[in-house]
């Protein structure tokens, strides 16, 4: 396999930078994301193949790819018949805001609630879009399960691989739809509630990403223990959680549906997520398991003995 590593990758510069997360986030050197990738592309090779060439197949045609990667650590070569979650996260996320602007043509309906709405909820997709090619969770765009591709040796195209799980991520179009459908007059409380949950909430989501992927840039290796991370393991679910309850209170509680967005997400972290992120940090060894038990998982703790 061919390896193109940029120059502000190249371990070899003294100012040489990471460039790919794990399932704990964690970044490597460029040389490790080399042999990573490498032994990971080997293994799936077919008999016949030798392990000097990345094959990306569509169909029966073969194209021989380089692997690069971009300033902030992103594969930036993937074969034409490829893309990621990252990158098809962004559409996704760019589409906040316009649909909740035409929920509100649609319907015509222009109070508090749906406004309101709008704004929040594009204000977190436009955040997203910014963030991801800033300090982006490198996890979506380099993984393995982050690939889009064709599925069952191409019977299933890309797109389709394309569409399943962009819909898979689309019960979030729910927000804007439940909120200009809810006729009812938006309690005061609970414009204060909601927009003190979105707030607190976008700053450890946002904050606590920044926080990782700086620190595990520029000091690579190690288990990150403070800032966000001495008050709360997970400060980006935790702040996660708090944005979409907000949203859920705008949307208007008594539906049932509004919380289908949060059980989603629960599911995707809680009960997913965090299981998966914490066996990778177990390789830390005693350092992760002191740090475990001193640190709550999602509820912070306000005090930190020095």
């Amino acid at each position: 396999m061919t390896i193109d590593i940029p120059k502000e990758f190249d371990t070899t510069s003294p100012k040489s930078t990471l460039s790919k997360t794990d399932g704990s986030s964690a970044f490597r050197t460029a040389k490790g994301k080399a042999l990573d990738a490498k032994n990971k592309e080997r293994e799936s090779l077919p008999d016949g193949k030798n392990d000097k060439t990345l094959s990306a197949d569509s169909g029966n045609t073969d194209q021989l790819l380089a692997l690069k990667f971009d300033r902030l650590g992103r594969i930036a070569t993937l074969p034409s018949c490829e893309t990621s979650m990252g990158r098809m996260l962004e559409v996704h996320k760019a589409l906040w805001l316009p649909s909740g602007i035409c929920s509100m043509l649609v319907t015509n309906n222009y109070c508090p609630r749906a406004a309101l709405m709008t704004g929040l909820f594009g204000a977190y997709g436009i955040v997203w879009v910014i963030k991801s090619n800033v300090y982006p969770d490198l996890n979506f765009y380099n993984s393995q399960q982050s690939r889009i591709r064709s599925q069952c040796n191409g019977l299933v195209p890309m797109w389709v691989d394309y569409l399943a799980k962009f819909a898979f991520v689309g019960v979030y179009f729910l927000y804007p739809v439940l909120s200009v459908t809810n006729t009812a007059e938006l309690d005061p409380i609970v414009i204060i509630i909601s927009s003190l949950f979105f707030c607190i909430g976008g700053f450890f989501h946002w904050a606590g990403d920044a926080q990782r992927y700086f620190q595990l840039k520029f000091k690579p290796g190690c288990l990150i223990t403070d800032g966000f991370y001495a008050h709360v393991r997970h400060p980006s679910y935790l702040g996660e959680i708090l944005m979409w309850i907000s949203l859920t209170l705008l949307a208007g509680p008594m539906n049932i549906l509004s919380w289908f967005p949060v059980l989603w997400l629960v599911m995707i972290t809680i009960f997913m997520g965090v299981p998966t992120k914490e066996k990778s940090l177990s390789r830390y060894g005693d350092e992760f398991i002191q740090w475990k038990e001193s640190v709550p998982m999602l509820w912070p703790r306000l005090f930190v003995a020095n």
